[in-house]
């Protein structure tokens, strides 16, 4: 049986975190299915503002094969001297070690360790490398990576999720060998929704009672990666030739929402577009089914689960070029235009146009190929692979 350590900051319950803390658990799951092989997962209990509330330095069961261990976060969000002083133990006892992140605590002692032991390690930077995440925040990033990361990186395999992904670290890594394996989804879940007309959708989500004849959506967390502003300014332009339209954002506030509820009020908006908060599990399926259009012009995406859970739903989607989902053209299911206010808004009005019933079709066709039961055999290829050498 091969054990996987997997090193992570953060990890489930902390759903706070969005999209990467739900696709690393669903691969855990699908790989704790399949036959020889074990996963053991290295975390800390932040929670980004607080911590969970979990047991820590024990080995929690999540499922056979499948389990969890906890360090105390010493400053949350910022670095765990449990996981420092003894992740090493979890990587010696291990086969393969699998570190997500880039710029956290965790990976320059996890790789030192790694490298320590002369286990193989598989890198995943989780969409770190993007020249936008790069560029906004703090220079220590670049030092980080020259100084700190390079020396340790030699002989690591990286994953990226797409091609996009695969040319980031290339760019910075040129020598790097990268494997692609993409996030996925639990498709059967998308399959079923509740049926609702858009009065029903929108008193559900709004608690109003309006009227419209096309219903655009957007979720992730509300910050400046995801380009809102640059979606609200588009939307105001669809209202040009969908003038009976709404936009609906959903998602947890990271400090952005204050401004774009001012956008909003500049341009007139407030009866066109709300912020309806986070919403789970069957509120998300309908929220997602129901629409006519999911946009988020987002600067950077490695993946982007939720671009792939609408299509799942059956809803067309337009993504930005900082986004790896240009595949949506051919399988007419959406757009891929650059994440500026023109180009957004004419694909949106573009997509708006066609036939609804044909993009639902070619949407779920797309979104099948991502189901996590053929992803996390794609990941037991590449920890095999790597034991074999």
């Amino acid at each position: 049986m091969i054990k996987v350590t997997l090193i992570i900051p953060s990890f489930y319950p902390a759903t706070v975190y969005g999209g990467p803390i739900f696709s690393t658990l669903h691969t855990c799951q699908e790989l704790a299915k399949l036959d020889d092989i074990s996963i053991n997962v290295s975390t800390t209990n932040t929670n980004m503002y607080s911590k969970l509330d979990v047991e820590v330095n024990e080995d929690i069961k999540f499922e056979d094969n499948f389990h969890v261990k906890y360090y105390d976060e010493t400053k949350v969000d910022k670095f765990s001297l449990q996981l420092f002083t003894h992740v090493w133990k979890d990587i010696k006892a291990s086969d393969v070690v699998h570190i997500q992140s880039i710029f956290n605590t965790p990976t320059p002692i996890s790789l030192v360790y790694a490298k320590l032991f002369r286990k193989p390690i598989v890198l995943s930077p989780r969409g770190s490398l993007g020249d936008w995440c790069r560029n906004n925040g703090s220079n220590f990033k670049n030092l980080w990576l020259n100084y700190l990361l390079k020396p340790l990186v030699k002989d690591v395999v990286w994953h990226a999720t797409a091609q996009q992904e695969k040319d980031e670290i290339l760019s910075i890594f040129p020598n790097a060998k990268v494997d692609i394996i993409p996030n996925g989804i639990e498709y059967d879940i998308y399959q079923k929704s509740n049926i609702l007309n858009k009065e029903e959708y929108i008193l559900k989500y709004t608690k109003q009672n309006l009227r419209a004849d096309k219903i655009i959506i957007s979720m992730g967390r509300i910050q400046k990666k995801k380009g809102f502003d640059i979606l609200i300014s588009s939307f105001s332009e669809v209202l040009n030739i969908f003038p009976d339209s709404m936009l609906l954002i959903a998602g947890d506030d990271e400090g952005e929402q204050k401004a774009l509820e001012q956008q909003v009020k500049d341009l007139d908006l407030e009866k066109r577009v709300f912020f309806i908060g986070s919403i789970y599990g069957q509120d998300k399926v309908d929220f997602l089914a129901n629409a006519d259009l999911f946009a988020l012009p987002s600067h950077n995406e490695n993946f982007g689960n939720v671009y792939v859970e609408s299509l799942a739903a059956g809803t067309p989607i337009v993504a930005s070029t900082g986004t790896p989902w240009s595949e949506v053209v051919e399988y007419g299911c959406g757009d891929w235009v650059k994440n500026s206010v023109s180009e957004t808004s004419q694909a949106m009005i573009d997509i708006l146009k066609k036939d609804r019933d044909q993009m639902r079709v070619n949407s779920k066709e797309l979104a099948k190929k991502y189901d996590w039961k053929y992803i996390a055999k794609e990941f037991k290829g590449l920890y095999e692979s790597l034991m074999e050498k």
